[in-house]
């Protein structure tokens, strides 16, 4: 009876590390605060494990998606932001996963589209353990006016191939008046030209991963991108789209297939290929019967429990 006890006990033991381990594995955006994060002043639900990733199937794309609260009292907006100005996210968490590659973007159309503001290859999130997690940015000058999605995304270097993405409610330019096109009036190329190029999509079942042990290199980082971490780059693995290397040293060249752009698979994010196709991805259907991979130490867990619970 007393060897059943202490299994049954070294068993919740493990349990309890499983989850004390993911909790501890990853990082968030407190600001300008997320929706839904616990300091998000107009909160009116909240996330108590806001920094898992996201889903591996992409199925809570975007903004684990908490971008359907936008229109309500938990979706106003929680910064100002004035075109050209200069500004910062500040991220939270205790594992950095030896840092990786991030990305800033705006969305003007309630989290459809997504475009890069600031790259940082490598050094994002900074790995060294209680240094700064302060990442600067700029605003465009020629961003819109008005209520925007500002999302942070990160692809760790080491861990599980995982695609983490915040997103916070701001507004660009004080709520002045639009002095250039709406943006729902605006054609891809013209947001392009205005704000970035699409966000960087990968690990989230659209057949584009990232190398473990690297960080990324993006497809497109757009104009302003910074680099850092250790140097050891790659490029993203699969059906990706050729990368642009702005500059910097350690990449390792281009990425395999894709030609003009990022490809997803039919029913990533929830969505059909009219919908990525709309924003200028690359659109198959997706492998009948697919499944998305169990990742990480859960298995080990459950077969160490099993060994205790039956010997």
């Amino acid at each position: 009876m007393a060897n059943l006890q202490l299994r049954v006990f070294i068993g919740l033991a493990l349990i309890f590390l499983m989850f004390a381990n993911q909790a501890l594995a990853h990082m968030s955006m407190s600001d300008p605060p997320a929706l839904r994060y616990k300091t998000n002043p107009h909160k009116t639900q909240e996330d108590y494990d806001y920094s898992s990733p996201l889903s591996p199937s992409g199925s809570n794309y975007p903004c684990k998606g908490y971008h359907k609260d936008l229109g309500t009292p938990g979706g106003a907006s929680v910064a100002s932001y004035s075109q050209g100005g200069s500004y910062s996210i500040t991220l939270v968490g205790s594992a950095t996963h030896a840092g990786g590659s991030c990305q800033i973007s705006l969305s003007y159309d309630g989290g459809a589209t997504f475009n890069v503001i600031k790259s940082l290859v490598g050094g994002c999130v900074n790995p060294e353990p209680g240094s700064s997690q302060n990442f600067p940015f700029t605003i465009p000058s020629g961003a819109p006016s008005g209520e925007a999605l500002l999302a942070w995304s990160w692809f760790n270097n080491l861990g599980n191939r995982e695609f983490y993405m915040n997103c916070a409610v701001v507004t660009i330019g004080g709520g002045r008046k639009h002095t250039k096109r709406a943006p729902s009036a605006m054609s891809s190329l013209e947001k392009r030209q205005s704000l970035g190029p699409q966000i960087f999509l990968a690990n989230v079942g659209n057949g584009c991963t990232t190398a473990s042990g690297k960080d990324v290199e993006f497809p497109d980082p757009g104009s302003d991108v910074s680099y850092g971490g250790s140097g050891g780059r790659a490029a993203p693995e699969g059906n990706c789209g050729d990368v642009a290397v702005v500059g910097g040293p350690g990449s390792t060249g281009g990425g395999s297939g894709g030609g003009g752009g990022a490809s997803v698979s039919s029913g990533t994010g929830g969505q059909g290929c009219a919908y990525w196709e709309a924003q200028g991805y690359i659109c198959s259907a997706a492998p009948a019967g697919r499944k998305a991979a169990v990742q990480g130490w859960g298995w080990v867990y459950v077969v160490l429990l099993g060994g205790l619970l039956w010997t």
